[in-house]
């Protein structure tokens, strides 16, 4: 692999080799508050291989910053998070195709090798930024932003996008547990893309959000008007239901299953899974369905809903243990419906936690397999 190394700004387009490299400190952990990893969009649409090589020795005396990103040039690359161009390498026949982008969040992408030849050939004089991509110009997560290339010190070798995360303050972190956890498009989003709804146009969920809105799977939080998702609102125990039966299109049930949701605007929802063998109480007899819903409580649903095994009877978290859903939240994992709650390790599950209703739009797509709005 060509493996963009560079640990300075000087080092991006040629990556040549100086006596006076720039130091970088190096971590690995989250933003506080991050689900399942950092929040963002993978980088690259279409077919990737990659292994973990931050860290390893490269000539000179570098060692690896990045995750090299193995795939077919002209390949689409995205943005992974809504942010500003930074520092841009983009002269057509000389230094190209390199740039940084600058999160909006503090966070900063680095994306190198992008395509520098005119398609068919390796002449040096091609273009890899999409247009309009210039240094200052603001880009939405999911735009495009050019396509995978072999230009720097990848010329001659397997084409590739060397992929880098670099948190607030400059600190370099290792990308590959974050690209694992990325949610993935089937396709780049056109640059106006405003969406179905009026509140989340920052969450990272914003367009598995427009994913069950058009599925059907959800309405909006304001009625009549539903114009708001309420994407950082926590979702309750009842709003499940209404997730789980209109993605499954339960038909009204005659089944009174629980004594304390009468009057409850999800009786008829609640009834309906629980005809279905979904729904389960807090207690015996009680739903609770305006308690917030944990995340040991989201994988029974969906394994009840969904059918998934685990199999080896793998167990993959250490917090889980005596959790009474403990082997639905390995059926999770073992689908790929769920990674983790702390990233990059993802050795935890956090079932006690509540998820919002953005996190359950992600997990409803995982779960449906929709694919990009």
């Amino acid at each position: 692999m060509g493996g963009g190394t560079c640990s300075s700004r000087a080092l991006v387009a040629f990556f040549v080799v100086v006596s006076s490299l720039v130091a970088v400190s190096f971590a690995a952990a989250a933003p506080a508050g991050a689900d399942d990893g950092y929040q963002m969009y993978f980088p690259i649409i279409g077919d990737t291989h990659y292994t973990d090589t931050f860290g390893a020795p490269r000539s000179g005396g570098r060692s690896h910053h990045g995750v090299d990103m193995m795939a077919d040039k002209m390949t689409p690359v995205i943005a992974v998070a809504d942010g500003t161009v930074g520092w841009i390498d983009d002269d057509q026949g000389g230094d190209c195709c390199a740039m940084a982008l600058q999160h909006d969040d503090g966070w900063e992408s680095w994306y190198i090798h992008l395509n520098n030849d005119t398609p068919g050939t390796d002449d040096g004089q091609g273009w890899g930024f999409a247009p309009g991509i210039a240094q200052g110009v603001h880009i939405r997560a999911g735009q495009l932003i050019g396509y995978v290339g072999d230009s720097g010190n990848a010329e001659g070798g397997s084409p590739h996008l060397h992929f880098e995360l670099h948190q607030p303050g400059g600190v370099v972190v290792n990308p590959t547990p974050y690209v694992d956890a990325a949610i993935k498009l089937s396709e780049p989003v056109a640059a106006g893309y405003e969406g179905r709804f009026a509140d989340d146009d920052h969450s990272v969920h914003r367009f598995n959000i427009d994913l069950i809105a058009d599925a059907g799977v959800t309405i909006g939080c304001n009625p009549p008007l539903n114009d708001q998702f309420c994407p950082e609102q926590e979702i309750t125990r009842g709003q499940m239901t209404a997730f789980l039966r209109r993605a499954l299109r339960l038909p009204d049930s005659e089944v009174d299953a629980y004594i304390d949701d009468d009057e409850n605007v999800f009786e008829g929802d609640i009834d309906a899974l629980a005809e279905a063998g979904i729904a389960f109480g807090c207690t015996g007899d009680t739903y609770c369905a305006d308690q917030p819903l944990l995340r040991s409580e989201l994988a029974e649903f969906l394994v009840r809903a969904f059918g998934y095994t685990n199999p080896d009877e793998t167990d993959f978290f250490d917090d889980d243990g005596g959790n009474p859903f403990e082997v639905s939240i390995n059926k999770l994992k073992n689908h790929g419906i769920t990674i983790g709650c702390n990233p990059p390790a993802n050795t935890a599950y956090c079932p006690d936690r509540s998820l919002t209703r953005a996190e359950m739009a992600t997990f409803m797509v995982r779960a449906l397999e929709l694919t990009t709005p």
